[in-house]
C-alpha cells in the first residue's frame, strides 16, 4: 500500500501552522509534533510527561501538549507529543478525534461517522481510581436538540 500523507493545520492559542505532507502512522498512539510548532502555535501545555516506544523499539520520555488539529476541514483537540528529534506524525488519537480513519484496501482517509459529531470523554480521579464518562458533542444540524447545552451525559445506557 506504501505510505499515506495528508496535509494539517495545528492551531494553538496564538495561532495555527500548515502542515504539508504529513505521514500518518497508524503505529502511533499520539501525534508527533516539533517543539518549534508547539511554541510557534502556543499549543497549551506542557500538560504531562509520557514514555512511548519509538519505532526503533527505544523508549523515550516526551512531553504532552494540548492541541487543535484540522484534517480535510474537521477540526479536533488532540494530544501533540514532542521530544529531542521529533518528526512531524500523525497518530491514530488525532485521527479517531476527528473521526477519520484508514482505510488498507484503498490507502485513504474515510470517516468513521457524519461530520460534526464527536466523542469526548472525561476522567476523574477518585479515591476508588479512574472512573471515565462519555460525552457527545452535536454540531451539526442533523444532531440539533432542543436542549440548549450541546454536551449529553452518557449513562451507559445507550439514551442520550
Amino acid at each position: 500500500m506504501g505510505h499515506l500523507h495528508t496535509d494539517i493545520t495545528v492551531r494553538g492559542s496564538n495561532s495555527a501552522v500548515e502542515l504539508k505532507n504529513v505521514l500518518i502512522d497508524t503505529d502511533a498512539t499520539y501525534t508527533v509534533l516539533p517543539e518549534k510548532v508547539l511554541e510557534e502555535v502556543g499549543a497549551w501545555g506542557p500538560v504531562g510527561e509520557v514514555e512511548v516506544e519509538l519505532g526503533n523499539g527505544e523508549n523515550i520520555k516526551a512531553q504532552a501538549y494540548g492541541v487543535a488539529i484540522k484534517i480535510e476541514e474537521v477540526e479536533a483537540p488532540s494530544i501533540g507529543i514532542t521530544f529531542e528529534g521529533a518528526q512531524t506524525v500523525i497518530g491514530v488519537e488525532t485521527l479517531e478525534s476527528i473521526g477519520l480513519k484508514l482505510d488498507p484496501t484503498t490507502g485513504r482517509l474515510e470517516f468513521t461517522r457524519p461530520k460534526g459529531l464527536a466523542y469526548f470523554y472525561w476522567a476523574k480521579v477518585t479515591d476508588e481510581g479512574i472512573k471515565r464518562t462519555k460525552y457527545r458533542r452535536k454540531e451539526s444540524i442533523q444532531f440539533r436538540s432542543p436542549c440548549p447545552n450541546p454536551l449529553t451525559y452518557d449513562d451507559g445506557s445507550g439514551h442520550f
